[in-house]
């Protein structure tokens, strides 16, 4: 299995430089570490107090880091990945980013760097795991290092209030100008893509169709919210800093949407039809018919991509269905045991 260490990187700092909302870096990093539908988050830290940034998740540092994911390739290659997630805390008394080792250097150029420390820094898991650290599960960053071999950079491709695209272009420049300057691949991931702009997305494509980057930058189009070409942004990296031979074809946004539109709906068919040959008696309970389901792939698949609660909705409208049925067959026995005495009368 081959090692592969990502930084995603991307606009981040106070409200002036990245407007009201991030630009997707954590929910991407999210999405592709705890895919489930259960474990996806949309909250996440950026401004902080100070007992919150000098905890062991943040640990001082300008950087999360969220722990390791495997993955394989269309190609059969397996990876583990190791994902940093570089950005700017922002101090909640003084809403200004905290100060800490070289604050004299920007984001753009900070955030390219390739040797990463951080002593007894824990995986950031969530956003309540702050101030609670110990009632979550606690792993280290192997030997508090970090030595990056590629970049995810990102560009939302959303229309954000307070921040122009005509910005975004020029910091993501400067981010991919270092970065290559370190002799890095780099990825240009554009998030968002569910509610994206044309004219953003084609910002994003000419950045990659510059001359100076010779054609060094692909682009994969992603959206964390629909989990929609994750994977592949980081596989692509990985491909290339592994210099493979074969590459896995990058799928376009509309194309990888109408793929895992497919896989839900395929999904949700196989359930329905599991929970009627598993689910017969409209008195079943939850507890007991969830242990009963979880023994069938098809249901542990259906939890993934929809969530508990969503299982718990099609199980209740199951049950609702099969109560129906019998009440409505007893009333039909009633009627006939009715039918059959009155005609005795008769």
């Amino acid at each position: 299995m081959k090692q592969i260490n990502v930084a995603v990187v991307g606009v981040s700092g106070v409200e002036k430089e990245k407007g009201q909302l991030g630009v997707g870096k954590s929910c991407l990093c999210n999405r592709f570490v705890r895919p489930k539908t259960d474990d996806y988050a949309i909250d996440h830290i950026s401004v902080l107090s100070q007992s919150d940034f000098s905890g062991r998740v943040v640990n001082n540092d300008h950087f999360l880091w969220w722990g390791d994911a495997r993955k394989t390739s269309d190609e059969g290659v397996e990876y583990n990945f190791s994902v940093v997630e570089q950005t700017e805390f922002v101090d909640d008394a003084t809403f200004q980013p905290f100060k800490v080792g070289k604050m004299g250097e920007p984001y753009t150029k900070r955030c390219s760097a390739i040797r990463l420390s951080s002593q007894e820094k824990l995986k950031y898991i969530c956003k309540n795991q702050l101030g609670l650290e110990h009632e979550f599960e606690e792993i280290v960053l192997p030997e508090g290092r970090f030595v990056v071999d590629g970049f995810v950079c990102v560009f939302d491709v959303s229309i954000v209030p307070n921040r122009t695209v005509e910005k975004q272009v020029e910091f993501v420049t400067h981010i991919i100008n270092n970065v290559l300057k370190n002799k890095k691949p780099v990825v240009l991931v554009t998030t968002k893509n569910d509610d994206a702009s044309d004219s953003y997305i084609r910002e994003a494509e000419k950045i990659c169709a510059r001359k100076e980057y010779k054609g060094q930058i692909v682009m994969v189009e992603t959206s964390a919210h629909e989990s929609i070409n994750i994977d592949q942004a980081f596989i692509v990296l990985a491909q290339m800093v592994d210099k493979a031979k074969q590459r896995s074809k990058i799928v376009s946004y509309a194309e990888a949407a109408k793929q895992r539109t497919d896989l839900l709906n395929a999904s949700s068919e196989y359930v329905t039809r599991l929970i009627r040959t598993q689910i017969t008696d409209h008195r079943s309970i939850w507890t007991s018919s969830s242990k009963k389901l979880a023994n069938h792939k098809e249901w542990n698949d259906f939890l993934e991509l929809f969530g508990q609660e969503a299982g718990q909705r099609i199980f209740r409208r199951h049950i609702k269905k099969l109560r129906e049925d019998y009440q409505a067959k007893k009333l039909q026995s009633y009627m006939d045991s009715f039918a059959c005495v009155l005609q005795e009368i008769l």
